[in-house]
């Protein structure tokens, strides 16, 4: 089983380890630790979720629980309960999916505390995802948090955990460019367009083919705005498919000439051996479109547009290998914004485990004013007579407030004046230093 290193932590003098507020822990597994014949072996769906999520507060493995199940991952976080005996979680996992438990041998992994922590920042960030920065990992953390909500897992420390991770997010990608470098194919031919023609919206694209990758960038040119789309096809069935898609028009392969005239981008990429778009067809719609610019994207192998189309002026032709450098361009300037991303994580993850900490001291404050309390009402009980008995309001007030002094004071006094087991003079001078600022008031 594998396991995030432990992060080390100074303690105060005779002060309890972390172990005092329960722990956050996590167990999963992902890409990077399990194929996808494992993974799919323990997913959640959306409708088991509620189950899953009643069924690990009942088993008391935890108080609160929140489960991230997405195609390439499942996490469990869970803070309180036992959840932080790894085996006693692992074995409720395969229990609730009915899988052999030596299935997950050498796929789970594990963290706590402020790894833990850190390794839900980094996911909600998208800096363990398997394009880094991919900003869908986002959305699947809220809809599990939603989810985890919903069924009234999610407790105090893991809602404030998940809206930290979502704020820390929203810092990452103000902050870096982690999101923005293209890193895909699909995606490249959108950044290239929107770098040639400035905004695509209310422009017209031309897609030839409709296969799987012109559907992604379609996708994705319709994320930013682009106006009408017009699908020319071998196969009239799957293009009118295609096309219905995205409220475009579907065409012949036959059409494309007539069809270069109101083009702004041209996106091609089918398994045809010869080009479908050749010189004669580009100059000819070029003199018809008054040489107004013409982006044309080949992504087929061999090439579906005339490699000569690059010479024709106002054309602007980027091929398959193109991208790729833009593409690969774009992972290495995202892996630079993910060094930045990490140090914002180190530091949110401090400040929230800074918070955590203080949940420590909880009981203590709320013990520490149930006590003064008891001796400010034994004294307004006591002075109350005084007033009853007609006495001056002003002295009986001075005399109050000198009381109750006297009484809080009492015993932290008396215990400084003796020798002390658990801790030394100095010790406890410096505390009283610290919680009442006494050097301050001295200077």
């Amino acid at each position: 089983m594998q396991s995030c290193p432990a992060s080390a932590t100074i303690q105060p003098p005779n002060r309890r380890s972390a172990g005092t507020v329960a722990a956050i822990f996590c167990l999963g597994l992902s890409h990077h630790t399990a194929p996808i014949a494992v993974r799919e072996k323990v997913a959640f769906s959306p409708e088991n979720l509620a189950t899953a999520h009643r069924d690990l507060l009942e088993q008391g493995l935890a108080t609160e629980a929140l489960i991230v199940s997405t195609c390439n991952r499942t996490e469990i976080y869970l803070h309180g309960g036992q959840g932080h005996h790894r085996q006693s979680l692992q074995d409720w996992l395969c229990h609730f999916h009915g899988v052999d438990p030596r299935l997950l041998d050498g796929h789970i992994y594990t963290s706590s505390d402020a790894e833990a922590v850190r390794h839900l920042f980094r996911v909600a960030c998208g800096l363990d995802s398997m394009i880094i920065g991919e900003p869908q990992i986002l959305g699947q953390v809220k809809d599990a948090y939603q989810a985890a909500a919903d069924s009234g897992a999610a407790g105090p420390v893991l809602n404030r955990l998940l809206h930290w991770a979502f704020r820390v997010a929203k810092r990452v990608r103000s902050e870096t460019a982690i999101s923005s470098a293209p890193v895909s194919v699909a995606y490249a031919a959108v950044s290239l367009a929107k770098q040639l023609l400035g905004s695509l919206e209310g422009k017209s694209v031309l897609l030839i083919g409709a296969g799987d990758t012109i559907e992604l960038v379609a996708i994705h040119l319709r994320e930013h705005g682009v106006g009408s789309f017009a699908v020319a096809n071998r196969s009239a069935e799957r293009g009118q498919q295609l096309a219905e898609k995205f409220t475009g028009n579907a065409h012949a392969l036959e059409a494309i000439p007539e069809l270069l005239h109101d083009a702004d981008v041209v996106v091609s990429c089918t398994a045809s051996l010869l080009p479908i778009v050749t010189l004669e067809t580009v100059s000819a719609a070029m003199v018809r479109r008054a040489w107004r610019d013409l982006m044309l994207v080949d992504l087929a192998v061999p090439r579906d547009i005339a490699p000569e189309v690059e010479g024709v002026a106002q054309c602007f032709l980027y091929t398959l290998d193109d991208l790729n450098d833009i593409a690969q361009a774009g992972m290495r300037a995202r892996r630079e914004a993910a060094e930045v991303a990490e140090l914002i994580i180190a530091e949110e993850v401090g400040e929230f485990q800074q918070w955590r900490e203080s949940l420590d001291v909880v009981p203590a404050i709320r013990r520490l004013r149930d006590h003064v309390e008891d001796r400010r009402q034994e004294e307004v009980r006591r002075f109350m007579r005084y007033l009853d008995q007609g006495q001056d309001p002003r002295a009986v007030l001075d005399a109050f407030s000198k009381a109750l002094m006297n009484k809080v004071l009492h015993d932290p006094i008396a215990t400084l004046r003796q020798p002390c087991q658990d801790a030394t003079n100095e010790s406890l001078v410096a505390a009283l230093d610290i919680l009442f600022h006494l050097s301050d008031a001295e200077g």
